[in-house]
C-alpha cells in the first residue's frame, strides 16, 4: 500500500513534497465515475491519459518524484478544467467560495513546496555537482567483469540518485524496489533469494549506501556471501557475490601459510585453553576477560580464539614491521557475533589507525577486512580486533578466527586469493 501512495501515485498522495493540493483530482474523479455516462468523449481520453501517465511515471520513474513532478501542472490543470465543469451551474455564490478556497490552497501549496519545486525544476544531472558520485560512477564504468547481461542492483537513497546511475554509466542495473525484484523479497529463505539474484536477475554486483534500510536476509547475503570490491566516504559501498563459497582447505592454505601475522588460525595455545593463543595479547581486565580455545565455532583449522566481556582488545605486534614502512598492509578476519556494531579490526602504527566496518551482528560469521598505509616514521604496528563500542553486556560473545595479514592493497580477500591462485 505504501509504495502506490507514495510511488505509483504519488503525485495525489506524496504531500511532503508536492503539498496538499492535487488530492483534489480524487473526489473529482470519484465524480467523474459517479456521472461517467454524462461524459464527452474529450473527457473520456483526457481521464484516461492522465490515470495511464501516473501509473507509468509511477512504475517506470521508480518512484522518483522528480519524474511525478512533469505531470503536476497536468494534474492541476484538470482539476481546474473539471472543478469548473462541475461548478459552472452552480449559484454565484458558491462560486466565489470554492474560487476562494481554491485560492488559498494554492497559496499555502506554493510557500509550502515552493523550495522543491525550484530545485526540480533547476535540477541537472552534471558531474558540477558537489553531491554527485563521480567517483563511484567512475569505479563502475571501469569494471572488466561484468558481461552484458550482468547487472549491479542499486540498494541506494538520495546520495545516489537512479537517474545518475543510468545517465552515466554503460553498466545494467535494477532499483531493489523494482517490481523485478518480487521474486527476491518473496523468498524467506537466504540460499533461495540469492539463487533468484545469480541466476535469474544475473546480479554481479550490490552497491550499498548507509540510507538504505537493508533486510534481514539482503544483510546475510551481504555479510556473508559478497566481497566488498570498494568503499567511498559517506558510507558508500560496492560488494561483489561471489560465484561460489570459499573453499574451506584454501581458507586454511591462505591463512595459515600466507600471512605476516603468526598462529593466525588460533591452532596454538601453549598456555592453556583459557589464557591467550600463541603470539597474541588482550588487554586483560580480570581473568574471565582471557579468551578462551573454542573448537565448536571454528572457521579456520580447528580452534577459535571466544571472547567474553565488554572491554576486551585483542592483538598482535607485527614483528618485522620497519620492512613495510610508507607501504600498504591489508588485514582480513573472520568474526562471528549477535551483538550489532560492536567488534571491528583496527591496523594502528602508533600515528594513524584504519578500521574496518563494524561487525553486522547478524550471528554468522562475516568477514572483516581493513587496509592500511604504514606511516614512514611509525615505531611499531599493531594488528588488532577492538570493540568499536562499549555496549555494557558483559555476556557479549565474540568469536575471532583467520587472521591474515598481507603486503599490498587488497580490497577483498577474494582478490588476494585469486592473485595467488594466479601465482601458482
Amino acid at each position: 500500500m505504501e509504495l502506490w501512495l507514495k510511488c505509483y501515485l504519488g503525485i495525489l498522495f506524496n504531500f511532503k513534497e508536492f503539498g496538499n493540493l492535487s488530492w483534489l483530482a480524487i473526489p473529482l474523479f470519484v465524480y467523474f465515475l459517479i456521472t461517467i455516462k454524462k461524459r464527452k468523449r474529450w473527457e473520456m481520453a483526457i481521464a484516461f491519459v492522465f490515470i495511464l501517465s501516473c501509473l507509468s511515471l509511477g512504475i517506470k520513474g521508480h518512484g522518483y518524484s522528480r519524474y511525478l513532478f512533469t505531470l503536476y501542472p497536468f494534474t492541476l490543470t484538470l482539476i481546474f478544467l473539471f472543478g469548473w465543469e462541475f461548478i459552472k451551474k452552480k449559484s454565484y455564490y458558491l462560486k466565489i467560495g470554492i474560487f476562494a478556497i481554491c485560492g488559498i490552497l494554492v497559496l499555502f501549496n506554493y510557500y509550502h513546496s515552493r523550495d522543491i519545486y525550484k530545485q526540480y525544476w533547476r535540477y541537472k544531472v552534471t558531474f558540477e555537482d558537489y553531491y554527485f558520485p563521480y567517483e563511484v560512477l567512475r569505479f563502475i564504468n571501469n569494471i572488466e567483469d561484468l558481461s552484458p547481461d550482468s547487472v549491479i542492483l542499486l540498494c541506494a537513497g538520495r546520495s545516489f540518485p537512479y537517474q545518475s546511475y543510468y545517465y552515466h554509466t554503460n553498466k545494467k542495473g535494477i532499483d531493489y524496489n523494482n517490481p523485478n525484484m518480487r521474486a527476491f523479497h518473496r523468498k524467506k529463505n537466504k540460499e533461495e533469494a540469492l539463487n533468484i539474484l545469480r541466476n535469474k536477475l544475473k546480479i554481479k554486483y550490490i552497491y550499498f549506501d548507509w540510507i538504505f534500510e537493508r533486510t534481514r536476509i539482503l544483510s546475510d547475503i551481504i555479510t556473508n556471501d559478497c566481497d566488498l570490491v570498494s568503499r567511498w566516504e559517506n558510507e558508500l559501498y560496492l560488494y561483489r557475490i561471489r560465484e561460489k563459497d570459499l573453499d574451506k582447505e584454501e581458507l586454511e592454505k591462505s591463512f595459515i601459510n600466507d600471512s605476516l601475522l603468526k598462529n593466525g588460525s588460533f591452532e596454538s595455545w601453549t598456555d592453556g585453553a583459557s589464557r591467550n593463543p600463541d603470539f597474541f595479547q588482550g588487554a586483560i581486565i580480570t581473568p574471565e576477560d582471557y579468551p578462551i580455545q573454542e573448537e565448536k565455532e571454528v572457521k579456520v583449522g580447528k580452534y577459535s580464539a571466544k571472547i567474553t566481556g565488554d572491554n576486551f582488545n585483542f592483538f598482535q605486534y607485527l614483528s618485522n614491521f620497519e620492512d613495510y614502512k610508507d607501504n600498504n598492509i591489508s588485514c582480513f578476519v573472520w568474526v562471528k557475533t549477535e551483538v550489532p556494531n560492536k567488534y571491528r579490526i583496527e591496523l594502528y602504527d602508533g600515528i594513524k589507525s584504519s578500521y574496518s566496518k563494524r561487525h553486522w551482528g547478524g550471528g554468522n560469521w562475516e568477514l572483516l577486512q581493513a587496509t592500511h598505509k604504514i606511516d614512514p616514521s611509525a615505531e611499531f604496528v599493531n594488528i588488532r580486533v577492538i570493540q568499536a563500542a562499549n555496549t555494557g553486556g558483559v555476556d557479549d560473545v565474540v568469536y575471532v578466527d583467520g587472521a591474515l595479514l598481507v603486503e599490498g592493497y587488497w580490497n577483498t580477500f577474494y582478490q588476494y586469493s585469486l592473485n595467488i591462485n594466479k601465482k601458482e
